[in-house]
């Protein structure tokens, strides 16, 4: 594997010394700071399962945090060092990150959500090369089909079970020609753990559930099975994962219409149990076991532990539409599932009094589950298998100088045994400084 790893080093390094000598390429830097405030409401929600924690005491899916909340969900910065378009260090840090913190409300506070270098041209999206090109890029960095544009600040169901999360990777990929790209990446990959698809992830194997009598300082949430984000820094060989994508660009002359669509897909192995920050609960087998700690293990139908996800995603620009189009298909030990999105906004400029423009913006999004636990076995979390739509709608106003506001509502139509109330509106002022 470190091989491997200093090959492609010096594959990328031998690429781009050609370029070096160019007198367009420079040194730069960079510094950003980004903050976000929020108001809050999240609908209240209560389901019992018929899982027995105790002979009387049965466990329960709740809101994560009910009504009305005003707080900063964010606080964060970007630095970048960079040699023209032939290296590239960049870190994105942050002191307050709410809404992802992962797994728990006792995540770690501060933590790089990204941390990489890269060598060699790397174009991003509807961007492209004048030629054949190749790059290198080492460090925890955002998985290669993940949406480049966010137009609501919430998720989609499908951009959270799949590829909402860094993770720590080897990632190597070029260009043939101008269109058409190529990725290959060795990576940690995400370990499997749950949460709510709404702002807050919930509080699951937190330390106040070891109490008598148990309490949280949040809800469990209705939740999920996601990837959750990698731990640590440095690569780690136990169970490597390996990806592959192959993608195709093209955009006009001045980039105003354009797309960018590309196929994916990983593989590794699950490990027996994932310790992640924030909770007692193994991620993995582990999870998929039932989460640790119960008095009684309930596994899901799994057989083997090999992971695997393969998909596509488009993103398109048409002056001001923008439309992302994603589709995942995952195998977890031989559970199936598979996830959807189609989002789509329209930027309007305005130009009246502080609004420079506004972009409303519709977001629908789906899982479907093939697999539930045995009806003689009472897992903790039904919610896992239920079928599940999601629409999101909202509008964003560009207020000019870093500055815009996000206004969306969240709506659930989840296949439960009886109606769940899982509706959000969240109202978001972001400032983005440098």
């Amino acid at each position: 594997m470190n091989r491997m790893f200093r090959a492609i080093a010096a594959i990328a390094m031998v690429c781009a010394l050609p370029a070096l000598g160019q007198q367009r390429t420079q040194w730069f830097w960079g510094a950003k700071l980004e903050l976000r405030g929020n108001y809050r409401d999240s609908d209240r929600e209560s389901f019992r399962t018929r899982f027995a924690v105790t002979p009387t005491l049965f466990a329960t899916e709740n809101t994560v945090d009910p009504g009305h909340h005003a707080e900063l969900s964010v606080a964060q910065t970007k630095l970048d060092l960079g040699y023209g378009k032939w290296f590239l260090a960049h870190a994105q840090v942050h002191v307050q990150d709410k809404y992802r913190r992962n797994p728990t409300s006792e995540d770690r506070k501060i933590d790089a959500d990204e941390l990489y270098i890269r060598f060699g041209d790397k174009p991003e999206f509807l961007e492209r090369p004048e030629g054949t090109s190749i790059f290198a890029q080492f460090g925890k960095a955002p998985k290669m089909e993940r949406q480049p544009v966010r137009l609501l600040e919430s998720y989609g169901l499908a951009a959270t079970a799949f590829n909402r999360m860094e993770d720590i990777q080897a990632l190597i990929g070029g260009t043939i020609g101008r269109n058409f790209y190529w990725r290959f990446q060795a990576a940690n990959g995400n370990p499997v753990f749950l949460r709510d698809p709404n702002a807050l992830a919930g509080d699951n194997g937190t330390r106040g559930l070891r109490d008598n009598p148990p309490h949280t300082k949040l809800g469990s949430g209705i939740p999920i099975l996601y990837n959750a984000e990698t731990e640590g820094y440095f690569f780690d060989r136990s169970h490597v994962q390996y990806g592959e994508g192959l993608g195709y660009r093209w955009a006009n002359e001045d980039q105003s219409s354009g797309f960018d669509v590309i196929a994916f897909h990983y593989e590794r192995d699950l490990a027996d149990r994932e310790k992640l920050t924030g909770t007692f609960y193994g991620g993995d087998i582990d999870l998929l076991n039932g989460p640790e700690g119960l008095p009684l293990k309930v596994s899901l139908p799994i057989h083997g532990r090999k992971k695997e996800e393969s998909g596509a995603r488009l993103y398109a620009e048409w002056h001001g539409l923008t439309t992302i189009l994603q589709y995942t298909k995952q195998n977890l030990a031989g559970l199936h599932r598979s996830g959807y999105e189609a989002e789509t906004g329209y930027k309007l400029p305005v130009a009246r009094g502080p609004v420079q423009w506004i972009q409303p913006t519709v977001r629908v999004s789906g899982l479907q589950n093939t697999f539930r636990a045995a009806a003689d076995k009472r897992f903790p979390a039904p919610s896992f298998w239920w079928p599940w739509t999601k629409i999101d709608y909202g509008i964003r106003f560009g207020l000019g100088h870093g500055i815009d506001i996000t206004a969306e509502r969240a709506k659930h139509n989840i296949g439960a045994p009886r109606k769940i109330h899982e509706g959000e509106t969240l109202v978001t002022v972001r400032a983005k400084l440098g």
